[in-house]
């Protein structure tokens, strides 16, 4: 069965990683998602997100569960290099690069492909992180007016006619709820003022690498919500 289930090309792809056979990595990743209690689909996906492997592809195959159990197992991937140390507390070498580790916290907060092939590279730079900011809002600006079919206008009035507090007028409606349909709204009026609008207009050197990827996840989050959204074109 594990036979029929592990992705043959990942599952080459580690093997030329490791340089070991296929019969050694299927023994050890069954014997690895028993002792973690998990697939060994997920196991097979966090070993090599551990190497530096992308999985991206891979992993969006997978069924719900299983994902579930990928996220749940991701944390140990981030891990720095401060953690990690042998018995003694003498430091040891990190098991993956930087940039590696990047990827795979990419791989595992950003589900929207647009968000995330938009800001990826930005993301694995060394400085300069507003860039995400920039390029994350504008994602959030640009799927709005696709929805609405509006072409051009200001974000914060596009938010407002978009996303109208009231359900009644709104051309994207995520609950008939009006104090729901009025919170969403505030929560991307404020996305708009407090970081769209700075970000486009000035330079910032504030921002870490760990403020872009929270950023991002909190844009991922609302283009989650809008997918799920009705849309009323006749009220453009």
């Amino acid at each position: 069965m594990a036979r029929q289930r592990l992705d043959p090309k990942l599952l080459a792809k580690l093997r030329a990683k490791t340089n070991k056979s296929g019969k050694y990595l299927r023994e050890q990743i069954s014997r690895k998602a028993n002792r973690a209690g998990i697939s060994s689909e997920a196991e097979l996906i966090l070993w090599a997100k551990r190497l530096g492997i992308g999985t991206a592809t891979y992993q969006r195959k997978l069924t719900p569960n299983i994902q579930g159990e990928v996220r749940d197992g991701l944390p140990s991937v981030f891990v720095g290099d401060e953690a990690r140390r042998d018995h003694s507390g003498k430091k040891v070498k990190p098991r993956v690069s930087q940039r590696s580790s990047v990827q795979a916290a990419i791989d595992y907060l950003l589900e929207d492909a647009e968000l995330r092939d938009r800001c990826k590279d930005l993301l694995k730079a060394s400085k300069h992180f507003d860039r995400v900011f920039r390029a994350a809002s504008t994602v959030f600006d640009d799927r709005l007016k696709k929805m609405a079919n509006i072409t051009n206008m200001n974000p914060t009035n596009l938010v407002g006619k978009v996303l109208n507090p009231d359900p009644q007028k709104a051309i994207v409606v995520v609950s008939p709820d009006r104090d729901e349909q009025e919170v969403f709204f505030s929560i991307c009026k404020g996305l708009v003022l407090t970081f769209r609008n700075t970000t486009h207009h000035s330079l910032s050197n504030k921002f870490t690498r760990e403020d872009a990827l929270k950023f991002c996840r909190f844009v991922d989050a609302i283009l989650g919500v809008l997918k799920q959204a009705t849309v009323h074109p006749e009220r453009v």
